[in-house]
């Protein structure tokens, strides 16, 4: 390889990596917006359990994670065997289903959370591309 061809070949790495940051600083960017909407609704969500609008099961479970009785997380895994929990499982356990077509359904212009889902898989698809040539021009120049 002449000095030349490792030149171009170092910019041309150069570039790639730039272009690598560049995505990564973005996916980032997009994750911390992400986080503090699902923060934001979580804590719309709550307030609605705790003045029942999401029904007395829901209200009597979020009073007793205020008071750190039990959390969303033993509630939803069965850990929690209280009526209230028995009831939300079987809820949500019903509905389950219409949740993951809901979610799977790419095919729908219009769900947001489908779209917003398979946006972000091709996002990383293409990322990991560009890393694994990346890595594989570094290993040819070494």
């Amino acid at each position: 390889m002449t000095s030349a061809e490792f030149e171009a070949f170092m910019n041309q790495m150069d570039s790639l990596s730039a272009r690598l940051d560049k995505q990564r600083a973005k996916f980032e960017k997009e994750k911390v917006q992400i986080d503090e909407k699902i923060a934001e609704k979580t804590k719309e969500l709550e307030n609605k359990r705790r003045k029942g609008e999401c029904g007395r099961a829901w209200q009597v479970l979020q009073q007793r994670i205020d008071m750190g009785k039990t959390c969303e997380e033993d509630i939803l895994a069965g850990i929690d065997k209280s009526p209230e929990a028995r009831e939300v499982r079987g809820y949500l356990t019903q509905n389950m289903s219409y949740v993951r077509d809901s979610v799977e359904d790419a095919d729908d212009e219009d769900n947001e959370a489908a779209q917003a889902r398979v946006a972000l898989d091709k996002g990383m698809t293409r990322l990991r591309e560009w890393e694994s040539q990346y890595a594989a021009q570094r290993n040819q120049a070494s």
